[in-house]
């Protein structure tokens, strides 16, 4: 059964998160790294996974981290790094792993939108499969996904990362039902456009503000103690990006077109990464 329950002022509190392992996937910088050290100073044990060594962000949460390698965009090796993960053992399962490739779909090489599918939603679905049966072994879990707000919402130049955070939304909602009567709480979080390095040299849109990634953490971290199904930050994008394009679909497409940077992301044509 869920855990949640009501306290005097109507939130919905599920978690008492001191003393619990987090396992955050993409902890090396940006957001992975802010959650991982917010985590760590809330009284959490910390595992973080990413491609390559996180040396800083094991220097900031000291001797609370571990520290795994792999690619979870091979669901072989994503089974692998959950398993090593499941050694330690964890309750919080934080699905932070992305990367943001953008320009015109036609003209890029289809190996690009691939690998951005691959990473942000087929190593997601991989991590939480191979997670599910260690949480479902904890008396009290919970599992957040880092979607956006291109999580509900299109943009041009960003095909393939908006259809893998509708991707991210539609699975987190869809076994949101699956776990409703378990121990295990399921967060989406949608984030605006963080001041992180998968925003360098991308001017930001008028109706999507910069955020800090201190805001993104409160998010998550709020979403995971009050049992939060859909976090947006800020919370009025929720509206703009979701509520709006339902109600006024016409009104919204031509409010969106008066930004002189819609196509921002489109004209930054942005690669995949380099670790």
């Amino acid at each position: 059964m869920n855990l949640a329950w009501q306290d005097s002022t109507g939130d919905s509190h599920f978690m008492d998160i001191s003393g619990k392992t987090v396992f955050i996937t993409g902890t090396t910088r940006g957001i992975g790294q802010g959650l991982a050290v917010a985590f760590a100073k809330a009284g959490c044990h910390v595992i973080g996974c990413d491609l390559g060594p996180q040396t800083e962000t094991a220097e900031l949460v000291g001797a609370n981290y571990i520290e795994l390698i792999g690619d979870i965009a091979t669901p072989e090796e994503a089974k692998t790094v959950v398993e090593a993960a499941i050694e330690t053992g964890f309750d919080i399962l934080i699905n932070n792993a992305g990367i943001a490739t953008s320009g015109t779909f036609v003209d890029a090489d289809f190996a690009r939108w691939k690998r951005t599918i691959d990473v942000n939603l087929i190593g997601l679905m991989a991590v939480t499969h191979a997670a599910l049966p260690h949480l479902r072994g904890k008396e009290e879990a919970h599992i957040v996904n880092l979607s956006s707000i291109a999580g509900v919402w299109g943009s041009a130049g960003m095909a393939a990362y908006c259809a893998s955070k509708h991707g991210v939304t539609g699975f987190t909602r869809s076994l949101e039902y699956e776990l409703l009567e378990t121990n295990i709480g399921i967060s989406s979080i949608h984030p605006s456009m963080a001041r992180t390095r998968m925003i360098d040299n991308v001017p930001n849109m008028k109706f999507t503000p910069l955020i800090d990634i201190d805001d993104a953490v409160k998010g998550v971290m709020r979403a995971v103690k009050l049992n939060k199904p859909q976090v947006f930050i800020p919370g009025r994008m929720r509206w703009l990006v979701d509520v709006l394009p339902r109600i006024l679909p016409n009104f919204s497409r031509r409010l969106m077109l008066t930004d002189k940077n819609s196509t921002s992301w489109q004209r930054a044509n942005k690669g995949v990464p380099e670790i």
